[in-house]
This record gives structure tokens, sequence and C-alpha cells, in this order.
């Protein structure tokens, strides 16, 4: 098998972790679009007194990059909170652009960015999903 028929497989396993279609119970939609490609995220999302964000539901027309990173980011099942979406939002992003901090990615997804580290012009695709996380703030 190539490289490149393992990365399709392995991206393929991270989207299917999501869930891709509407969900009937949330407060809000969180939206992005990468206007260098045309990729387009959703999250459809709850919200509680606390303003702190749970992901119900993803939707899209992007990459398998794009829809793996959402894959990811849904199967972490977090409340996220303004500092937690930030903190993880420029973790990722710092790894992308340096090639420093892997060991802080969680193992499960680490392998995912690894991958995209050597691809730089897919850098958005990844992060796409956390810039619409980061607008329901």
């Amino acid at each position: 098998m190539s490289q490149e028929n393992n990365h399709i497989d392995l991206f393929l396993n991270w989207k299917n972790q999501g869930i891709w279609n509407f969900s009937s119970s949330f407060d809000r939609i969180l939206y992005a679009k990468n206007p260098m490609c045309g990729d387009e995220t959703e999250l459809f999302v709850s919200q509680d007194r606390n303003l702190s964000l749970q992901i119900l539901g993803l939707k899209g027309e992007a990459c398998s990059i794009c829809q793996a990173s959402a894959g990811i980011l849904y199967a972490k099942k977090h409340l996220w909170t303004e500092d937690f979406v930030r903190s993880e939002w420029e973790l990722r992003q710092k790894y992308l652009e340096t090639g420093i901090g892997s060991e802080e990615i969680p193992d499960s997804e680490r392998e995912f960015w690894e991958i995209v580290l050597h691809y730089p012009g897919r850098h958005r695709c990844a992060l796409l999903p956390y810039v619409a996380l980061k607008k329901g703030f």
C-alpha cells in the first residue's frame, strides 16, 4: 500500500469519529470557510450556562484533512471553554509552524498532526474546525 493510500485510510478513520449529520438539539451553528480552497465546515453546538460549548454534530464540504480534523475534534467529547479552545488551537498551530511540541498533542491524534506537518499547504485545512469552534466565543 502506498503512503498516500495509507494516509487516505487514516483520514477516513478520523473523519468517521464524528457524527456527520444535522443535530436536532443544537443551540448554534459555528461556521468557517477557507477562501484559499473553498473548504467549509459547520459545527452544531450546544451551549451551557457557563458558556461552554459541546459539539453535537458536523457538516461541511471539505477535503479529507479538514474532515478528519473535525472528526478528531468531535471525538474529544469536551465541554469547550474559550481558554481551552484557544490553548488547543495554539498548540496545534505552533506545532504546524515549527514542528515543535508534538509530545503535547494527545496520542490519539498525534499521527494526524505529524502527517499534516509535511503538507504546509494543508495546514489551514487541518485548523479550520478549530477556527469554527473559536467563533463560538
